[in-house]
């Protein structure tokens, strides 16, 4: 799947470059970033992709059809902010799954996709550039959160409450940006990051 300076999104097989296998006008500019679930033995459900644009949406795509199948929207043009990264995690049955949006504010998102309903929010102070469950197919367990100010987060997506939200570790990482982290697919107690400096 790429995604384009214009908001197309299309999606390609690798043995037949030529013509892309979907095409569709998913934002109305910049897609920034792109995640898929389902398919493969990669979570439960059918196959789904997950968008994050410069026009402050997050779009949820089956390639069966050429609308989006849920997402977050901007609730006014005077509050669009980039939406930098999406995951999908929970993914552990035909029915659950959901769907964490991270923006350019330091606003991180998640959606309950079942209900299609916005289930937690919270501002991180600081822009959202990386993140990624533990694993999709499992109930949440962990999810972690790289931002530009050197820290990353590791959230216990089984701990909440009411108010405080999800428990987290905050750790500075590098001198700048936290790029990226992954978590090791035989250990997800190990992860590494990538940051610059």
């Amino acid at each position: 799947a790429t995604g384009d300076h214009n908001g197309n999104l299309r999606i390609w097989d690798l043995d037949k470059l030529g013509t892309p296998l979907f095409e569709v006008q998913g934002h109305s500019g910049l897609i920034n970033c792109i995640d898929g679930v389902g398919g493969l033995n990669i979570g439960s459900g059918a196959p789904e992709i997950a968008t994050g644009g410069q026009d402050g949406c997050v779009r949820v795509w089956d390639i069966r059809q050429k609308t989006p199948v849920a997402g977050l929207e901007p609730t006014s043009s005077g509050s669009r902010r980039d939406c930098w990264a999406v995951g999908f995690g929970n993914s552990y049955d035909e029915n659950e799954r959901c769907l964490c949006a991270g923006y350019d504010n330091g606003d991180i998102k998640l959606l309950d996709l079942r209900m299609n309903k916005l289930v937690w929010e919270a501002n991180l102070s600081n822009g959202i550039v990386g993140l990624q469950f533990d694993r999709k197919d499992i109930k949440m367990n962990k999810l972690v959160v790289t931002t530009l100010e050197s820290k990353f987060r590791v959230f216990d997506m089984r701990t909440f409450h009411p108010t405080l939200g999800y428990s987290c570790l905050v750790e500075t990482a590098h001198k700048s940006a936290v790029w990226n982290s992954k978590h090791l697919p035989k250990n997800r107690k190990v992860g590494k990051t990538l940051g610059g400096k």
